[in-house]
């Protein structure tokens, strides 16, 4: 982790006297908004100030102004230019901040900076923000909108890194980390560049969390009427996609966001698989209550089925899950599960998809696009389900075992029969286990998070524990000591453990993508948003992904972090041979 990219950084180095020039040649294009983002007299610190032309115009407007800026030829173009920025000027750049001037910030500036951060350091740099501001501190920033001059991938001609982040992404990025967003501006490119236009987001720093309007989702629960339960299944699993699996999500820079349909087949084949395997017929329609058409994949789920009907609870809902993860599913169950995921497809789109929201009187609240097979929705959707989900999801399961209830009355079905069922996931054990044995058959000798030596006994935790998440996928399964295992019990790791213990979490995951590729790979691909690359730093992009699940998990939810303080301890009570 650097400053900066270094191609970017050896560009400003190498240009500083001609990007001092344009910059200080043209009015600043943000100073317009400064008496709307800060009040008067704040602390405010500008986090890649350039030439200084606005710190500058802060400290002259009547605001304690400081910058932090990686480039040193720039920041001695600053205060050569800016007299008045002596010993206001330090060295730092995203994500490596420092303290900044002691931090504490009233307010923050960060113009035209963060498309220069590469992907997996934005969520560094977006939490090192945070950081420095005082809670209701203000942060006024500006992307690019549209660039007329990147030429190669996300780079243009002078080789600088210009990351294609939408501000509704960073947007949403930032409201994951308890910001609300308070204006936005768009604009033009002072310095006429043709093509290139610039959006401005004035967001402030809450002190805790804030309720947001989730009046569409209540509708479409409330309002729309429901001939199945398919509208509940889409809410449910795009609430659980938005909080476990959001880089999924394609981001169009027109309003919408779309979401991979077979990421939501998936998660109905899991949801109904209870169901349709429960001993007496739980009908799942109106029509089918009634004795008419059944749900319209019942009959290729209950074929996935058969074949495992015999190998547990929920008609071997974990035996089906183990084979599958252990990659030891036979052509035949193989080509039963594309048959089963394209029928419940079909569903979602001639469904929900379709019919969400006729009870909001403005048409429907979903799109499909056949082209990309994507899910789409408004982005200030998207929204609710990334910052609530977890409680959506818990709110939905209980009104699908209602309406269950309602439309089987017929068959005598209670809701609090149905409660389990749809809480139901393949068994934690049995995962574990397979986990277990790749990282004994590897010669894993190293406890994750204590650096303990391993013995046969070992444990294998779930990271991001098993009770908030109820994930199960090979790269959330980690070898550990037992007594480590118990501290942690139901926590999550804290930030700078994580950091310590990347090497061994990376280790642990090539030994199970080696064991396990193709169950590895979908798993991780779930979480990453896009496939892993067989060689090269994949490692260090599914762990950047990792952390953000394991930040925004801690902070939505409250939940408490376990330290490497508390892993030390235990690492040198086992040293001493106390118990």
């Amino acid at each position: 982790m650097a400053y900066m990219d270094p191609a970017t950084l050896a560009y400003y180095t190498e240009n500083a006297t001609d990007v001092v020039r344009r910059y200080e040649s043209v009015i600043s294009p943000v100073e317009q908004y400064f008496a709307t983002a800060f009040t008067p007299g704040a602390r405010v610190l500008d986090v890649g100030c350039g030439s200084g032309r606005d710190a500058a115009r802060l400290l002259k407007s009547g605001y304690e102004a400081y910058g932090i800026e990686p480039v040193a030829a720039l920041r001695r173009a600053a205060t050569a230019a800016h007299p008045e920025l002596a010993g206001r000027i330090g060295e730092g750049g995203l994500p490596l901040t420092g303290d900044a001037f002691g931090g504490e910030f009233d307010g923050i500036l960060c113009s035209a900076v963060l498309m220069h951060v590469p992907d997996t350091e934005l969520l560094d740099a977006a939490l090192a923000i945070r950081q420095l501001l005082k809670p209701r501190g203000r942060l006024l920033l500006s992307i690019p909108a549209s660039r007329g001059d990147l030429l190669s991938g996300d780079r243009d001609t002078n080789g600088r890194l210009f990351s294609r982040y939408s501000a509704d992404e960073i947007s949403l990025l930032l409201e994951r980390l308890g910001f609300a967003p308070i204006s936005r501006w768009e604009s033009g490119d002072v310095l006429g560049r043709s093509g290139t236009s610039w959006t401005t987001l004035l967001l402030e720093r809450r002190s805790g969390a804030q309720q947001r309007p989730i009046d569409q989702i209540e509708s479409i629960l409330n309002r729309d009427r429901k001939e199945a339960t398919y509208k509940l299944a889409l809410i449910r699993a795009l609430a659980e996609i938005a909080t476990q699996e959001a880089r999924c999500a394609v981001w169009s820079g027109v309003g919408t966001v779309g979401v991979p349909i077979h990421r939501i087949a998936e998660r109905w084949l899991l949801y109904y698989w209870p169901l349709l395997a429960h001993q007496g017929k739980i009908p799942q329609s109106r029509a089918e209550a009634a004795g008419g058409k059944p749900i319209k994949f019942r009959s290729a789920l209950s074929m996935l089925m058969e074949p495992f009907a015999q190998q547990g609870a929920h008609s071997g809902l974990t035996a089906w899950h183990l084979a599958r993860t252990s990659d030891q599913l036979d052509a035949i169950s193989r080509s039963r599960l594309q048959v089963a995921l394209r029928s419940i497809s079909q569903t979602i789109r001639s469904g929900p998809v379709t019919f969400s929201g006729s009870g909001l009187g403005a048409g429907p609240v979903f799109e499909y696009d056949k082209n990309s097979k994507l899910v789409l929705m408004p982005t200030e959707l998207w929204r609710e389900f990334s910052l609530l989900g977890h409680w959506i999801a818990d709110a939905v399961v209980v009104r699908w075992a209602a309406l269950t209830q309602q439309i089987a009355h017929r068959q005598d079905m209670d809701a609090g029969d149905v409660l389990p069922l749809l809480l139901a996931k393949p068994e934690a054990t049995r995962s574990v286990q397979l986990a277990r044995t790749a990282y004994l058959e590897a010669g894993v000798s190293l406890c994750t998070w204590s650096k303990r030596p391993l013995k046969n006994s070992f444990a294998v935790d779930h990271a991001i524990p098993f009770a908030l998440w109820g994930n199960n996928d090979l790269w959330n399964l980690v070898p550990a000591d037992p007594k480590v295992n118990l501290s942690k019990s139901d926590k999550l790791p804290a930030t700078q453990l994580l950091e310590e213990s990347k090497p061994r979490i990376v280790a642990s995951w090539e030994v199970l993508r080696n064991r396990l590729p193709e169950a590895f790979n979908r798993q991780a691909q779930a979480l990453a948003g896009d496939s892993l690359a067989n060689t090269g730093p994949w490692p260090d992009k599914l762990f950047s992904r990792f952390r953000e699940a394991v930040e925004f998990t801690a902070l939505q939810r409250g939940v408490e972090r376990w330290s490497a303080n508390q892993a030390a301890v235990l690492s040198l009570g086992d040293e001493s041979g106390s118990d």
